[in-house]
């Protein structure tokens, strides 16, 4: 009995000594090596690198869409007739220094004030040809300017006529003098900006329709 205790024993102090050596190299930790440490430096950085250049690219393409939006805003295509022939260009906004507003203005003409409460828009080679551009008041009485509209023709000419454009909230009288020239009178019925024009024209030079597309895009400031 004694013998057999002492082999058991044995047997379980040595059962115990390789068990606590196996569970030993087992639950070792191993240290990264400099070469793993270096390498995952180098992928965090590499990440942070993409971010930004991504971030970048990001911030360069919204510049560059408001830089173009900006560009767009500054330009408009305006469609109009000269002489019964169709036409389309780019005009450019310009902001009057006599009266509060902006418009688009067509190449060959310019913007310039004539006295104050009047701006002209002219043809750059022949100023004769030009549109007169007054904002009036809000609360302006339009039917009395109607009024003052057929007064002012009929000192040029007794024949007043509809000059047959396409006037949006808005009316149009004309008259022709002896040698062709052509006054033509329109009146922008917008209650809280309204705006009167006299253009100056020819039959051989029939702009009318140009400066009408151009006065369109008037955009009085507040």
């Amino acid at each position: 009995m004694t013998k057999w205790t002492s082999i058991l024993s044995g047997v379980a102090v040595a059962t115990l000594v390789l068990t606590g050596c196996g569970t030993t190299d087992k639950d070792e930790v191993k240290e990264p090596t400099n070469e793993e440490v270096n390498e995952q430096q180098n992928g965090s950085s590499q990440a942070e690198e993409t971010n930004d250049n991504q971030n970048g690219s990001s911030e360069n393409e919204e510049t560059n869409e408001e830089q173009s939006n900006e560009a767009h805003v500054m330009e408009k295509n305006l469609k109009y007739t000269l002489n019964k022939e169709s036409k389309e260009e780019t005009a450019f906004l310009k902001t009057s220094d006599n009266q509060p507003f902006n418009m688009y203005v067509l190449p060959e003409f310019e913007l310039s004030s004539e006295e104050p409460g009047k701006d002209l828009v002219f043809l750059s080679e022949n100023d004769a040809i030009s549109m007169r551009i007054e904002l009036l008041p809000e609360g302006t009485d339009l039917v009395e300017t109607e009024k003052y509209m057929k007064t002012y023709l009929s000192s040029i000419s007794e024949s007043i006529s509809d000059p047959k454009l396409q006037i949006e909230n808005g009316v149009g009288y004309e008259v022709v003098t002896p040698d062709d020239e052509v006054v033509t009178s329109v009146l922008i019925k917008n209650e809280k900006a309204p705006v009167l024009l006299t253009m100056f024209t020819t039959k051989e030079d029939d702009y009318r329709s140009a400066f009408l597309e151009m006065a369109k895009t008037i955009l009085a400031k507040k």
